[in-house]
């Protein structure tokens, strides 16, 4: 998986954390940033959860911004 499509996954969830929300579905976000199948994004989320960016909550598909993912987004854009 490319650092790119990591990246853009990363970039979406913070553009959905910005409405106030805190989970959301993996599933969409991967659609979102045009991935084709479940496979793709299950496997950008055991890494972005690995790295420590995400939280995922066991049993659903939902995901969420950690502190850690933030702390990584700001770095970036600064």
């Amino acid at each position: 998986m490319s650092n790119n499509t990591i990246g853009k996954f990363l970039l979406r969830l913070r553009e959905l954390t910005v409405d106030g929300n805190s989970l959301f579905d993996m599933y969409q976000i991967g659609e979102d940033i045009g991935l084709v199948d479940r496979i793709q994004t299950d496997h950008i989320v055991e890494i972005l959860e690995k790295d420590g960016y995400i939280g995922e909550h066991k049993g659903n598909s939902k995901i969420g911004l950690s502190d850690e993912g933030r702390k990584r987004l700001e770095s970036i854009q600064t």
